[in-house]
Parts: structure tokens; C-alpha cells; sequence
């Protein structure tokens, strides 16, 4: 390796040691000539993006288009960010916003499907083959849930959010969102009691 790519690496390493805040100040000055903040947020936040989105829309593909929707927004946007909340609210206030538009079109879709094309029956997509049986569970519980609930779990399990910031995501109060958070569980709990004793 030459001195250059030492040097980035090097970059790269510091960088990716700030807090959201510090690497959003940088960001914000940086961009769009200069990207080495930028990317780091990408990083840090692409995989559980990623994980989250696939959990709404059961689609590996989709999933990254919307992760890449998000992160395109919060690279057009980062000097809107006003740090009323954390950094990573905002990110993913933008992506479940993201993750729902899809849906929406997707269910839109559906519906002008089967209104143009009555007589066909409805075949369930099948979940991809490299899911492990766990997952396939844990997906199956999640569709017994209501958006707003499978977002709570979803965001409290999968993105490691406090209820506070889940509150201001989903625009619920912060009492609601524990009770649906319990609530959700107690659901899932039922239904995998019910499928494990069927078994």
C-alpha cells in the first residue's frame, strides 16, 4: 500500500471511533465534495437498516433499495438535521417512513392486481431459502402483529432503541409505546405457545 491508502485507512479508523453527533458536525461541513463522514454513517448504519426494513417488507431487495432510499436522504438532508432528537432517530424515522411508502405501493399494487385479474387465486410469496427456522418463526409472529406494533418490536429488538426514541419515530406517546411493546410480546408469546404445542 502506498502513503495515501494508509492515510485513509487511518481516517477511516478515527473517524469511525466519533459519536453520531461529532460525525454528523463533520459530515455537515464536508459534504457534497468530501465524503469520508458520510460513509462512516453509512456503515455504521446500513446493516441494522437493513434488518429493519427486511423485517417489514420480507424482501432481501426491497429492503436494500429502501436502506439505499434512506441513506440517499440522509446524505441530501444531513443539514436539515436540527438535533432536537439523537442522530439515529432521525435516521430511522426516515427509514420506517421509507419502509411504509413501500408497503403501501406494494399493497396498492396488490389490490390493482387483483381487481384487474379476479380469477386467479393468491399465492403467498415464499420465504427465502437461506432464512434459518427461527427466523421464519420470528417472521411469522411478527405478521400477526399490527404495523404499528410489529415497528415497536421491530425497533426495540432489532434496532436496540429506547421507548423514548421509538415514541418519537412512530409519533405515539411514550406510555403507549410500552403498553404496545407488552402487549406485541404477549401476543407473540401466545401464538408460538399455540404453534409449539401443535407440534
Amino acid at each position: 500500500m502506498n502513503d495515501l491508502e494508509n492515510e485513509v485507512i487511518r481516517l477511516s479508523d478515527r473517524l469511525s471511533q466519533l459519536s453520531d453527533d461529532e460525525l454528523v458536525r463533520i459530515a455537515k461541513l464536508q459534504l457534497p465534495y468530501v465524503t469520508t463522514a458520510y460513509e462512516t454513517i453509512f456503515h455504521r448504519y446500513h446493516k441494522k437498516l437493513l434488518q429493519i426494513c427486511f423485517r417489514y417488507l420480507k424482501s432481501a431487495e426491497e429492503a436494500e433499495e429502501t436502506v439505499n432510499d434512506t441513506l440517499l436522504i440522509v446524505f441530501n438532508k444531513i443539514n436539515q438535521f436540527e438535533e432536537r432528537a439523537k442522530f439515529r432517530t432521525w435516521v430511522y424515522k426516515i427509514a420506517h417512513n421509507q419502509a411504509l411508502t413501500r408497503l403501501r405501493k406494494k399493497q396498492a399494487e396488490h389490490v390493482e392486481l387483483n381487481e384487474a385479474l379476479p380469477g386467479i387465486e393468491k399465492h403467498e410469496e415464499q420465504s427465502q431459502q437461506d432464512h434459518t427456522n427461527e427466523q421464519q418463526q420470528l417472521n411469522k409472529l411478527l405478521d400477526l402483529l399490527s404495523l404499528e406494533e410489529r415497528s415497536i418490536v421491530v425497533f426495540r429488538m432489532t434496532g436496540n432503541l429506547e421507548f423514548s426514541e421509538i415514541s418519537q419515530i412512530l409519533d405515539v406517546k411514550l406510555s403507549a409505546v410500552k403498553m404496545r411493546y407488552k402487549r406485541a410480546l404477549e401476543k407473540m408469546a401466545v401464538s408460538a405457545k399455540k404453534s409449539h404445542v401443535s407440534e
